[in-house]
């Protein structure tokens, strides 16, 4: 029969008659036709004594109390089955009354049959319907690649064109110039050499020579486009 504790009374502790309750209030889930049953554990701190049990009338068909009236000397153990109709309702409360030393003193603890009922203290959380959505992944927008001809400076064909014909003069005046000086040694190589003594010839030609190629270098040095 002692298929759970759900409730302690203590008689006696505080003073003498009095009554206290581990529970305020008791809720016991029950459906339709269903049967449970508990023990209510009364003890006493003080001399033995009677304690009358009993219930509310809202609670008397649902509720059978199989020793009412026990003599507790110190600690006691009442039986109590509750059930619920077939067809009755699914909620039914009221109060359970104890009562000491016949009449002196009476209290209760209120008592909840069925499905269980949601307290005032109880906070009711909403779930947003959107939380349970998956979540929606956002791309980084990436930038196009850029090829190579793109990161290279922009070169103006025009540009390319005029340093191009300005290496050209250069190079060939240059080698206009070397090819005056080949000239121009021989040349005088030939005029002085049917003259002058061969040693002469040679001597006077290198030395034409060499005023000839200063001249071309300082021409080269000084001309605005060699600079």
């Amino acid at each position: 029969m002692r298929e759970g504790k759900l409730q302690v009374v203590h008689i006696n502790r505080l003073g003498i008659n009095s009554i206290e309750f581990d529970m305020e209030s008791m809720e016991i889930p029950l459906s339709p036709g269903e049967e449970k049953s508990f023990e209510i554990v009364i003890i006493n701190y003080s001399s033995p004594t009677h304690v009358h049990i009993s219930v509310s009338d809202t609670l008397k068909p649902n509720v059978t109390i199989l020793e009412d009236n026990p003599y507790v000397t110190h600690e006691d153990y009442v039986p109590v089955v509750v059930r619920i109709p077939f067809d009755g309702k699914k909620i039914y409360q009221g109060d359970v009354y104890v009562t000491v030393s016949h009449g002196a003193r009476k209290s209760s603890f209120s008592m909840v049959l069925g499905q269980p009922l949601i307290s005032k203290d109880t906070r009711c959380i909403q779930v947003d319907d959107s939380l349970s959505a998956p979540n929606e992944v956002y791309i980084k927008n990436k930038k196009p690649a850029v090829s190579w001809k793109e990161k290279l400076p922009g070169i103006s064909i025009g540009k390319l064109k005029y340093n191009y014909e300005y290496l050209v003069s250069k190079a060939t005046i240059f080698l206009s110039g070397v090819l005056l000086i080949v000239l121009f040694i021989f040349t005088m190589s030939s005029i002085f050499s049917y003259g002058l003594s061969p040693a002469l010839s040679f001597y006077f030609a290198v030395a034409l020579s060499i005023v000839f190629t200063a001249f071309c270098v300082y021409l080269i040095l000084n001309l605005p486009v060699f600079k």
